[in-house]
């Protein structure tokens, strides 16, 4: 007699890997465009008038997600197609690696935005909650990966 798991998903790996990859690119190519708003449009995310040192974080902060997104996008969109046969052991582990360079530099990318630079703005909180809410949903599917892989 064959028991199935309740805490796992009950989808092939490989399907699985699949989804949890488009999940991540979906979140990754979210961050690199509120990112990219952010930097063309400071006006929609602050309500003030950035001076020259908040300016400057304000650059920095974005280039990061700018690059931390498009790594995270670029990375998840290799593993979905890829071959399947690929999509194990360490292959597996360097992009779950990557996925969390990109997690934790959103998570900065949110603190920096809120309590440093102090964005009020209209599309600040649109962000905020996408982010949290993406945030949540990518953890949740990467510890299933950790636990299945």
């Amino acid at each position: 007699m064959s028991t199935q798991s309740k805490t796992m998903p009950l989808i092939d790996l490989k399907v699985y890997i699949r989804v949890v990859a488009a999940v991540f690119s979906i979140s990754s190519a979210t961050a690199f465009v509120m990112a990219l708003l952010r930097l063309l449009n400071p006006e929609l995310f602050y309500l003030e008038t950035l001076d020259h040192t908040d300016k400057a974080i304000h650059y920095f902060i974005s280039g990061m997600m700018l690059v931390t997104g498009g790594i995270g996008f670029l990375n998840s969109l290799i593993v979905m197609n890829r071959s399947a046969t690929l999509n194990t052991g360490r292959n597996i582990t360097v992009w779950l690696l990557l996925d969390s360079l990109f997690e934790t530099s959103r998570v900065i990318y949110v603190f920096v935005c809120e309590i440093i630079l102090k964005g009020k703005g209209s599309w600040q909180v649109y962000e905020l909650l996408i982010s949290v809410a993406q945030y949540l949903l990518d953890s949740f599917l990467y510890c299933q990966m950790i636990l299945r892989h």
